[in-house]
């Protein structure tokens, strides 16, 4: 994992492709926590925002707070969050919480990767607000699946559309959501990509 090292394409808030990198969605209104400790008797939050926006693509997870801009996503000189990643690699132990209450949540725990600004393995939660997070933790579980059994980057795939808040009627949609068991479900480049991944791409 990496703070504050993901670049933006210029006059937007989408992040820059890696090489052979294809995004598969992005959800809006999502809180972001980055903790340590096991929970007992609590954790330590080390970085967390309120809002922003999470991406998921076939290589990667990225984070960007709601007042993250292009001028602002990489400045790892600062120990504010301004933007995190995480290669599907470095995540473990996935799990998406559908309480009967409150919005559901996505969470794993976070390796870091050298040069990452993130010293020590982390817990990493992801509420999502608005909704949208079954098909965000659908994707990232196939992905770390897909990786884990091959041993390779999944190639290039369509992505889905994304989920930017509820629509008018999402009330009883949302309530088929709370109520589905989904234990069954199967889980331009830059020189200055974020820490990490030039050795994963070497491999």
């Amino acid at each position: 994992m990496a703070l504050n090292a993901v670049m933006l394409q210029q006059g937007t808030r989408h992040p820059v492709p890696l090489p052979n990198e294809n995004f598969l969605y992005h959800c809006n209104g999502v809180k972001f926590e980055l903790k340590s400790g096991d929970g007992y008797p609590g954790d330590t939050v080390l970085f967390n925002s309120g809002s922003g926006t999470v991406f998921v693509s076939n290589k990667r997870i990225v984070f960007l707070p709601a007042e993250t801009t292009h001028a602002t996503s990489v400045n790892p000189s600062t120990s504010m969050l301004h933007s995190f990643t995480i290669p599907h690699v470095n995540l473990r132990d996935q799990k998406f919480a559908q309480p009967l209450f409150g919005a559901n949540r996505f969470e794993a725990v976070a390796t870091p990767v050298r040069g990452g600004n993130v010293p020590a393995t982390a817990r990493l939660v992801l509420t999502f607000k608005e909704g949208g997070g079954f098909d965000f933790a659908t994707i990232a579980r196939k992905m770390s699946q897909r990786i884990s059994e091959t041993g390779e980057i999944p190639p290039h795939e369509e992505e889905l559309p994304s989920y930017d808040g509820p629509p008018a009627d999402a009330g009883a949609a949302d309530s088929q959501l709370r109520n589905h068991d989904a234990s069954n479900d199967p889980p331009s480049y830059s020189a200055d990509a974020p820490p990490g991944y030039e050795q994963h791409e070497r491999r």
